[in-house]
């Protein structure tokens, strides 16, 4: 999980070349919700009501959440046309120091936008191409990161380029990258490869290792066994033994790298750990069961999360509700389970997750 220090300078590098937002952030966001004890609201009480897609985009009640976590919430600062202050010429000084020398490369960019917090200092240039934050009220840098061509990095660093182009051949992709995106903090230094399709390859500058990525597959090359798991998973949440993946993404994660199989126009998806084949999440949208309310979430789900995951629910408890956009099925010292509703009235399950 990444650090604090990550987290805000992650979430404003992923606004570049695209605002996007990762599925690490919204699970952050998902469970800081669910342990406020929050309830989502209802958007003009829609009868269909989608909470969280399997694609990572959020709803409106999750968006109240996002605001809630958003670590940046006081008006910025900004240069523009104006002279510059004496404390914003400091800091866009020291923001490009920082940023040539932890990243080694001789380049200038447009520092424009100072923010302090009670936490940090954060300087932004023009169009996020570069972000250093500094502990409060001092020029001592905290997080450096910075998006540079691929022609710019040194001859030296052009092996992390050949390792991440590596990383894309062996999914099958013969792909020509353009952009490397830098980022240093205290234990973490690397540079992240990414495509316009939200692909990308993040490499260790001390290994020389991939260290995290997103990548897509065509799904005749994946593994005969998942494909099996997942599609046995998907025909017993939908009861519907025809249906087929037309996409195929690898990715990796905390606890092991996982396959998400899916088909876009079927609007269905099932998530699997690549080496366990644990079956960690099935989306589709059913109507072969009902929860009407809180009380009857286990007995409706019982038998199909003990089918799909391998896990007893007996002895769970039951939280949420219409105002959650689903329930979530808790026992301490066991894998917890998120049920989400794709009618809430009629209280059919569109997904189902092991968290």
């Amino acid at each position: 999980m990444p650090s604090r220090d990550e987290q805000i300078i992650l979430e404003e590098l992923n606004q570049f070349p695209q605002p996007s937002l990762s599925r690490e952030r919204s699970q952050a966001i998902l469970e800081g919700v669910r342990e406020a004890g929050g309830r989502l609201e209802k958007v003009n009480k829609r009868k269909r009501y989608y909470g969280w897609m399997a694609n990572g985009l959020i709803t409106c009640g999750l968006l109240l959440g996002f605001f809630w976590l958003q670590p940046f919430s006081a008006p910025v600062e900004q240069a523009g046309h104006a002279a510059l202050t004496p404390e914003e010429q400091t800091y866009f000084a020291a923001a490009q120091k920082a940023v040539q020398t932890a990243s080694g490369i001789a380049k200038t960019f447009p520092f424009a936008e100072l923010e302090k917090e009670a936490e940090y200092t954060i300087v932004r240039a023009k169009d996020y191409a570069a972000i250093v934050t500094f502990q409060p009220g001092t020029t001592e840098v905290r997080t450096v990161s910075a998006q540079f061509a691929l022609n710019e990095l040194t001859p030296s660093q052009q092996k992390y380029a050949e390792t991440a182009q590596q990383a894309f051949q062996e999914a099958s992709q013969q792909v020509h990258l353009q952009t490397a995106r830098f980022f240093k903090s205290t234990g973490v230094h690397y540079f992240s490869f990414p495509l316009a399709d939200q692909q990308y390859v993040t490499v260790d500058l001390a290994t020389n290792r991939v260290v995290d990525f997103r990548l897509h597959y065509n799904p005749k090359d994946v593994d005969p066994k998942v494909v099996s798991i997942a599609k046995t998973a998907l025909q017993r949440f939908a009861n519907d033994s025809h249906l087929s993946f037309s996409e195929a993404e690898k990715r990796s994660d905390k606890s092991e790298e996982m396959w998400l199989l899916s088909n876009e126009q079927g609007r269905y998806s099932v998530t699997i750990g690549a080496k366990t084949g644990q079956v960690y999440k099935v989306t589709h949208v059913t109507d072969d069961y009902h929860i009407k309310a809180r009380d009857e979430a286990i007995p409706v789900t019982k038998e199909l999360i003990q089918a799909i995951f391998g896990v007893d629910v007996s002895g769970y408890t039951a939280h949420g509700g219409k105002d959650w956009g689903g329930y979530v099925l808790r026992s301490p010292g066991k894998p917890s389970f998120s049920i989400l509703l794709h009618d809430l009235d009629a209280g059919n399950p569109y997904q189902i997750s092991m968290d």
